[in-house]
């Protein structure tokens, strides 16, 4: 009889310490694969920012020297600043950036959908990305449209074109640009593009950042 209760207490040992193992295998092996997919989140991230950063960094530049350009007409237009008029159109057709940035944003999402990036991921890593896309990509974008609604409405249009020295088209354009309202639609744009200039530059100082974190976790 006793025989029969050890055995008994042994084979159900066992199978205690099988179910056991057999928890903590499927335990170990669904987190492999959270870890294999959060990598792989991390370079796919990576990988649309290394993408997006030349494109900011290229916009940022564009509008930049558009800015520039901004900046030297409001010159001109100083009561104590000599006005040339053809140095002045040459300006004007080079103070309009023509693209603003929109950022990649798939990878994130999918993986924010998932639930890796927030609740698997490294938190210092996962808030430090959430900063690109949750506000400098926000910021980018609400001020990028802002910047080309003020391009297109804003300041009114002069008549640019081989016709610009013809009398009349030049007698139309110098009134217009002495009118009531021109230089302070003038100056909105010079200081909107200056706030797009600063948010594309620190959105990029992120991303910098981010890419450098990404590569020492996906090393890991």
């Amino acid at each position: 009889m006793k025989n029969t209760f050890a055995r008994g207490g042994i084979e159900f040992l066992a199978v205690f310490l099988g179910i056991g193992l057999s928890f903590s295998v499927e335990e170990w092996r669904e987190d492999a694969q959270i870890k294999n997919r959060l990598k792989s989140d991390y370079i796919n991230i990576k990988k649309d920012l290394e993408k997006d950063l030349p494109y900011l960094e290229r916009i940022a530049l564009e509008q930049e020297n558009a800015h520039e350009k901004s900046k030297l007409m409001i010159e001109m237009l100083r009561p104590d600043s000599s006005f040339n008029y053809q140095n002045y159109m040459k300006l004007n057709d080079e103070s309009n950036g023509d693209n603003t940035f929109f950022g990649a944003q798939s990878s994130y999402d999918v993986s924010v959908a998932s639930g890796r990036l927030t609740y698997f991921g490294n938190d210092e890593l996962s808030n430090e990305i959430g900063k690109i896309y949750s506000h400098h990509y926000y910021r980018i974008h609400y001020n990028g449209e802002l910047l080309d609604e003020t391009y297109s409405r804003v300041v009114p249009r002069l008549v640019t074109g081989p016709s610009i020295n013809h009398p009349l088209v030049q007698k139309k354009n110098l009134i217009l640009i002495r009118s009531h309202n021109y230089l302070a639609e003038l100056q909105l744009i010079s200081e909107i593009q200056e706030i797009y200039i600063l948010r594309c530059k620190w959105g990029i100082d992120q991303i910098k950042k981010v890419i450098v974190m990404l590569n020492q976790a996906i090393s890991e």
